[in-house]
């Protein structure tokens, strides 16, 4: 029901969406008008200059993603990665062309290899079924083995949870496969904006391990340029601090973190 909730939420607060709503009340209002009707307008063209000024969410996206860090010596003392899923291509694609769509979270499968390439003996957990509320096609963890086994790396290294749709149920269903084993150096692989919930979390399920954080997919760099920017770039950048802000919250409120 959570995750349910939380797709139909995240709907509502997706800022294309809260664009065009705020576009139709805008032409609803105007057409309605019998005088004046471009009275109150103002605010209307702030809230979409907001939306749409890029360097404004790409501040805020860099404050989530510019405390976490982390050293090769870290890195390599770690015993095993867990590796979050989120950010693969459509299931249903990849079923349908027998391809591995791994989209814009392709980093965090290439860190893991970076780890067993630098450290055979290192284990890996891979989390995730998907986080589509309808999924159709292959799961993030079916799409996963597959490009494992054309690569030809050790299957052995690789342990998969195949059930989770979001971040509580990544630490909740992974936690059963990290108390089963002995291994206490754990890292976690997912995007520097959503490290935060995300090391919270499995820190709660997990509480007798410290968890490193091995962020990737940044989406800003070290500094803005603050001239007009792209719009869609404009949009994608406050779709992932809006997430992660109310994520976060909503985590934080429900006790999940």
């Amino acid at each position: 029901m959570f995750f349910i909730f939380s797709k139909i939420f995240n709907f509502f607060l997706d800022p294309l969406n809260l664009l065009l709503i705020s576009f139709l009340i805008f032409i609803v209002i105007v057409a309605r008008a019998k005088r004046n009707k471009f009275k109150g307008s103002f605010w209307f063209f702030i809230f979409w200059i907001i939306l749409l000024y890029k360097p404004l969410p790409e501040f805020l996206v860099k404050s989530l993603e510019d405390p976490y860090v982390y050293t090769e010596s870290v890195f390599l003392g770690l015993e095993g990665l867990i590796i979050l899923g989120g950010g693969r291509g459509s299931g249903k694609v990849a079923a349908a062309r027998n391809d591995y769509t791994l989209g814009e979270g392709s980093e965090r499968i290439i860190k893991g290899l970076e780890f067993l390439k630098k450290k055979p003996e290192g284990k890996i957990i891979f989390t995730g079924f998907s986080g589509k509320l309808f999924h159709v096609g292959l799961s993030e963890a079916e799409i996963i083995e597959q490009l494992i086994r054309a690569l030809h790396t050790d299957p052995t290294n690789f342990m998969f949870e195949r059930r989770s749709r979001n971040t509580f149920e990544n630490a909740l269903y992974s936690g059963e496969i990290i108390k089963s084993l002995r291994i206490k150096k754990w890292g976690i692989v997912t995007s520097a904006s959503h490290m935060k919930r995300a090391t919270a979390t499995f820190e709660k399920q997990c509480s007798e391990i410290n968890f490193e954080p091995i962020p990737v997919d940044f989406q800003t760099a070290n500094s803005i340029y603050w001239g007009p920017g792209n719009i869609q770039g404009s949009i994608d950048l406050w779709r992932i601090y809006i997430h992660e802000t109310v994520g976060y919250l909503v985590y934080k409120l429900t006790r999940k973190l």
